[in-house]
């Protein structure tokens, strides 16, 4: 019998039987935390999973949990041994209202108990749980899969990535499966505000169950993340156990941390708990990202090869470049209700392209409809005329329209980066060391990751220059994100982009001084005739720093530039900013630069650096390479 089957007959029994509590068995209880004491059973791997205990910098135990909901004794943070006397005593509390007793609240805990205790499940309270009953029916758990959304490029919250577990049950389609996720509670899309909050811990995660056509819907025809699903290797049995915990962690909330206690990591105490051999959690670092925790997974033999799944914006991409301008304009009109399906027989073109503009312009309606652009009655009206004028002209060869799926995410670099190397500047030599923590830089390989897209923080560079002889700090970027999101006839995002922090900027005498930068744009971006990534921003600069004539300085200015990976190995950044300082300075700052990264291996390259720039007359010319180990 597995374990969800013994779970469901306890509970069943429960149901049935009508103890009340005054008369339940306290000899009994007693007998269990006795024999739960001589087994030291709070030390055990399972007990210290399910409640997510960790050891503290104090040397003590702290659960990473902090919803004291999440606790029956008051000290069940920071103490397993009460907690777990908490828990078996409150197994025998009398009445609760239905889903409130604790032997429905905390299911995995009751089950590994029976199991270690041999607890008699007749002897127990029989409090109602119609909803984890529910639960437990419909999901009808056999397998589970890790499942990795993408980052979204315009989406600060959202640029790491995602991951999830998938819980399937008997039925052959995936998307009636259910989905469990981990997530802050944050709504911000300012990304100073988003950052300092994650970085802090004054967003609050949360659990949560729920159909997984509900996520690919959000995922997939929202904001066109493309999924990667990585089966678990784990039994039926095992898979049972996930489910439990899973039921037991809804609701529950958890300080929730951009760089560690993240979605990714408290995942991780769920597979945990499947099988609790594995150490997953043990093997993070100080920072954690979903890219990580899937190497982890994957190190461990816990995962099947990935599962490329496109999203509704790269199917439309693909359809899309089938065609011309004139097709996809059609499409576009069509999907707009601006024209009638019937009007393409009037027109020269092939049936190849007319079946290619009709399937274009049904996806174009199903994402208008997804983005509520369309009332359902509309959407339908406006979708079956396309149907029915697509359906006259047979069917399509698959294959034109699949999706080349890209490096799946355990192909990209490690999150965090050192380089070492050199350069000149003015023409004197010096000797360079940056360190990136985190996350992806503009020049890093793209493999495994969104293309033009840059977020990082407390990016560093020192320089040891011989002739002083002493180092100097060069830059300390707190946060840097910048997006830059192609814009087409079809889709029309914005880029924008913002950074904070330390620069070594030339000054309006031509000395180099170290200022405190603000800046900040917005801009759009397109994809180049030839290749890449061509894209424009209208900033706005603030300067602090001692060597300004009002120690404050504020400029407008523009950037261009041109990104591309031009082969596997060697990509490209090519652009040029103007600023014009006109309140706290006279300055007029004038750049270029030329940047290239050449990928040796999946954990390092090498990065060359041209620039010259002219601030006010004197021009100042660098150039520097490095080379880059990720870790």
């Amino acid at each position: 019998m597995t374990l969800l089957r013994r779970a469901l007959s306890i509970l069943l029994l429960l149901t049935l039987h009508s103890l009340s509590a005054t008369a339940a068995d306290l000899a009994y209880r007693d007998q269990l935390l006795k024999e739960a004491h001589a087994k030291h059973l709070w030390e055990e791997r399972p007990w210290q999973i399910l409640l997510h205990y960790k050891k503290s910098l104090t040397g003590g135990t702290v659960s990473r949990i902090s919803d004291p909901s999440f606790f029956l004794a008051p000290t069940g943070r920071r103490d397993p041994q009460a907690e777990l006397s908490a828990t078996l005593s409150a197994f025998f509390q009398p009445e609760a209202p239905d889903g409130e007793h604790p032997i429905c609240r905390f299911p995995a805990r009751l089950a590994w108990l029976s199991g270690e205790l041999a607890i008699d499940p007749a002897r127990l309270p029989a409090p109602p749980c119609s909803e984890q009953q529910e639960q437990l029916r419909t999901i009808d758990a056999h397998s589970a899969a890790l499942v990795f959304p993408v980052g979204h490029i315009n989406s600060p919250a959202s640029m790491f990535g995602h991951t999830l577990i998938r819980i399937d049950g008997s039925s052959k389609s995936n998307l009636i499966s259910y989905a469990v996720n981990y997530a802050a509670d944050a709504t911000d899309s300012n990304g100073f505000l988003y950052a300092f909050k994650g970085l802090t811990g004054l967003y609050k995660g949360y659990y949560s169950l729920m159909p997984y056509y509900q996520k690919v819907k959000e995922y997939s025809d929202l904001e066109h993340r493309d999924m990667w699903e990585y089966r678990l290797k784990l039994s039926r049995e095992e898979v049972d156990k996930l489910l439990l915990h899973a039921l037991e962690l809804q609701r529950i909330a958890s300080d929730y941390y951009f760089l560690d206690e993240n979605c990714s990591y408290n995942l991780l105490f769920l597979i945990e708990a499947a099988r609790p051999t594995l150490h997953l959690s043990d093997r993070t670092g100080l920072l954690v990202h979903p890219t990580n925790t899937i190497e982890i997974a994957q190190e461990s033999g816990i995962l099947e090869p990935a599962v490329y799944r496109p999203s509704q914006g790269a199917r439309i991409v693909k359809v899309a470049s089938l065609l011309d301008g004139q097709g996809q304009q059609a499409a576009l009109e069509l999907a707009q209700g601006k024209r009638a399906p019937a009007s393409l027989d009037l027109v020269a073109m092939t049936e190849k392209t007319r079946r290619e503009v009709l399937d274009l312009a049904a996806e174009l309606v199903q994402l208008r409809l997804a983005r509520k652009e369309l009332e359902q009655d509309d959407y339908s009206k406006l979708y079956l005329k396309i149907l029915a004028q697509r359906s006259a002209l047979g069917t399509v060869n698959e294959a034109d329209y699949a999706v080349t799926p890209p490096a799946p995410p355990d192909a990209g670099h490690h999150t965090s980066k050192v380089g070492l190397g050199g350069g000149v500047r003015r023409g004197d030599w010096f000797a360079a060391i940056h360190l990136q923590p985190e996350f992806h830089s503009l020049l890093d390989p793209d493999q495994g990751y969104l293309k033009g897209a840059q977020i990082k923080f407390f990016d560093t560079r020192v320089d040891y220059v011989p002739e002083t002889g002493r180092p100097r700090l060069r830059t300390l970027h707190l946060l840097d994100i910048l997006s830059t999101a192609p814009r087409d006839r079809l889709f029309k995002p914005f880029s924008w982009k913002v950074a904070a922090g330390w620069d070594t900027e030339v000054m309006e005498d031509g000395r180099d001084s170290l200022i405190f930068r603000l800046n900040s744009g917005g801009g759009v971006a397109r994809r180049s005739p030839l290749a890449g990534i061509m894209y424009g921003f209208a900033e706005i600069d603030v300067n602090v720093g001692r060597h300004l004539r009002a120690t404050v300085a504020a400029a407008p200015g523009m950037s261009l530039g041109w990104l591309e990976q031009v082969t596997e190995w060697w990509k490209v950044n090519l652009e040029a900013s103007s600023f014009f300082y006109v309140l706290g300075d006279e300055r007029i700052s004038l750049k270029a630069r030329l940047a290239q990264n050449f990928r040796l291996s999946q954990q390092q390259s090498v990065s060359l650096n041209m620039s010259v720039g002219d601030v006010s007359g004197h021009t100042v010319s660098e150039h520097s390479l490095l080379w880059n180990c990720y870790f």
